[in-house]
């Protein structure tokens, strides 16, 4: 149970009401005009360390004058329980499978010591799919390096609608993101784990990276890096990105046909380049203005 309650601190945990960065540049912000309204579209880094935490002055004036909040999850109707239920079961190997034994001695090996050199005991994954520990370990990593889930975009916006009453419209659900990982097969989700362990050192610079190019709404780095993983892990970059910039596109649409201004908040990467939220949108005709 060790590793579900990091998760559910990964997703559920408080963050600091959103400082503003200042107004210089462009951010990675973007604003759409509807038939009668205005949809505002921001780039979110799911982690972020507490210093680099202020988000612009753009995205708060839009957040006060929109009338719903549009996440990728409405964390505050996520749970213990979800992650605890249906969650868990997503995260689990089939009966009398062992994860030792669907990875193999030598990555098996490899796991174990890093999670050891986490402090942490390898027994707590014995029946976890390759996916999950792959994903405690990224978290991990970030973690040491100063990287909090409470400091990050999405948390401290849902934080705040919390206090305001604003109800979030979610563009999936918990065991849809989960399900993604979880209907991978057992080599990819073995490859996933390979590419984890060795980048896993890498981790928090290029995130520190990510940060920089976000702070600046610098849309060309950000691209350079997503390209990067796209090469490195297509199937997983189609599955986690591409094909949930297709599906989300339809709800955004009728948002652009609504009556009311919304504030939408994805991670950064499903808004730029080819097949980003932003160029679904301006091939549809919308004029998405950068601020």
């Amino acid at each position: 149970m060790v590793a579900w309650r990091l998760v559910v601190s990964i997703l559920l945990l408080c963050g600091p009401c959103p400082v503003a960065l200042a107004g210089e540049g462009l951010h990675t912000f973007w604003q759409v005009k509807g038939r009668q309204n205005t949809v505002y579209l921001l780039g979110s880094v799911h982690m972020l360390k507490p210093d680099d935490s202020a988000v612009p002055a753009e995205a708060l004036d839009a957040y006060a004058a929109s009338r719903v909040l549009v996440m990728e999850l409405d964390l505050n109707d996520v749970g213990a329980d979800d992650l605890l239920g249906s969650g868990q079961e997503l995260a689990t190997l089939p009966q009398g499978q062992s994860l030792p034994s669907v990875l193999g001695p030598e990555l098996n090996a490899q796991l174990e010591s890093r999670l050891r050199a986490d402090g942490l005991d390898p027994g707590i994954l014995s029946h976890s799919q390759p996916w999950f520990a792959a994903l405690l370990l990224e978290q991990l990593q970030l973690a040491k390096s100063g990287f909090e889930p409470g400091a990050g975009v999405d948390e401290q916006f849902a934080q705040r609608a919390l206090a305001d009453h604003k109800p979030i419209i979610g563009l999936e659900t918990l065991d849809e993101q989960m399900g993604i990982f979880a209907h991978l097969s057992l080599e990819q989700q073995r490859q996933y784990l390979r590419s984890t362990l060795q980048q896993s050192s890498t981790d928090a610079g290029e995130t520190q990276e990510i940060v920089r190019a976000w702070q600046h709404g610098d849309t060309a780095r950000l691209e350079q890096i997503m390209r990067q993983d796209s090469r490195d892990s297509p199937e997983l970059y189609r599955l986690l990105t591409t094909d949930r910039n297709r599906k989300w596109l339809p709800k955004i649409l009728e948002l652009l046909d609504g009556d009311d201004d919304c504030l939408i908040i994805v991670g950064a990467m499903h808004l730029i380049g080819h097949d980003g939220v932003i160029d679904l949108l301006q091939q549809r005709g919308f004029a998405a203005v950068q601020r």
